[in-house]
């Protein structure tokens, strides 16, 4: 019973990496909601560990947020896409509240 007790414990911990560790920016759960099936996912988490390794052999630091963004190719006439985004009802039901608590 211990013995089996054990393998529950290391499976929910398991798990719980899983959905909320993030590796490289990107947890397991979600690089499996963006993978096509198991191959893919398979392929692409090989292909990621073969990067980090790679990178990590050569002794290279980890880029940082700030290089990653201005390492990535600008599109001409674009600024970057807002984080949120709120519609015309929205502004005003934030009005609204705005306008009841002033009172």
């Amino acid at each position: 019973m211990l013995k089996l007790l054990r393998w529950a414990v290391v499976a929910a911990a398991l798990a719980a990496v899983a959905a909320f560790v993030p590796v490289g920016g990107r947890t397991l759960l979600d690089r499996w909601r963006a993978s096509s099936g198991p191959g893919d996912f398979a392929a692409r988490a090989l292909g990621e560990l073969g990067k980090e390794a790679r990178r990590l052999l050569r002794g290279a630091p980890e880029p940082s947020r700030d290089a990653q963004a201005r390492a990535a190719p600008a599109r001409p006439g674009q600024g970057t896409p807002p984080a949120e985004h709120h519609t015309e009802a929205d502004r005003k039901a934030v009005d609204a509240i705005v306008a009841e608590h002033a009172r």
